[in-house]
């Protein structure tokens, strides 16, 4: 995410203590740590819940980061996503491992506007990417 630029004005994080260690260990590498948002309705929480959940995030936050747990990111991720890299897109629907990245741009003004298939996939990393 560093390399890439990547960083989040909020950081919504499921309650899980992976969720937590895991944004710890990446903030750790900024220099300065993203505001975070512990939320205990994102642990194991499906893609219409999720959708719910970004739908609330404050307008000021304009780079979010979500961070929670299969099935349900990889079923948001995937209902999100209208358009954008078509090899990204082939990879994330191959599969969206445990550490997987998404990058996707959307075109709101308000999160409050947010719908399923409104935003483009920009890029699609896994921990296989970052190894080759």
């Amino acid at each position: 995410m560093l390399s890439k630029g990547l960083r989040p004005d909020l950081a919504l994080v499921s309650a899980s203590a992976r969720t937590r260690e895991t944004v710890a260990l990446l903030m750790a590498q900024w220099p300065a740590a993203a505001p975070l948002d512990i939320q205990r309705s994102l642990y194991l929480a499906e893609a219409p819940a999720m959708l719910e959940i970004l739908r609330a995030a404050p307008d000021d936050a304009r780079t979010l980061m979500v961070v929670g747990h299969n099935p349900g990111m990889a079923e948001l991720a995937l209902n999100l996503t209208a358009g954008g890299d078509p090899d990204a897109r082939m990879r994330m629907m191959a599969g969206f491992p445990t550490c997987a990245l998404a990058v996707l741009e959307c075109p709101c003004e308000s999160w409050a506007e947010l719908t399923f298939q409104s935003a483009r996939l920009v890029d699609f990393v896994t921990p296989k990417h970052l190894d080759g």
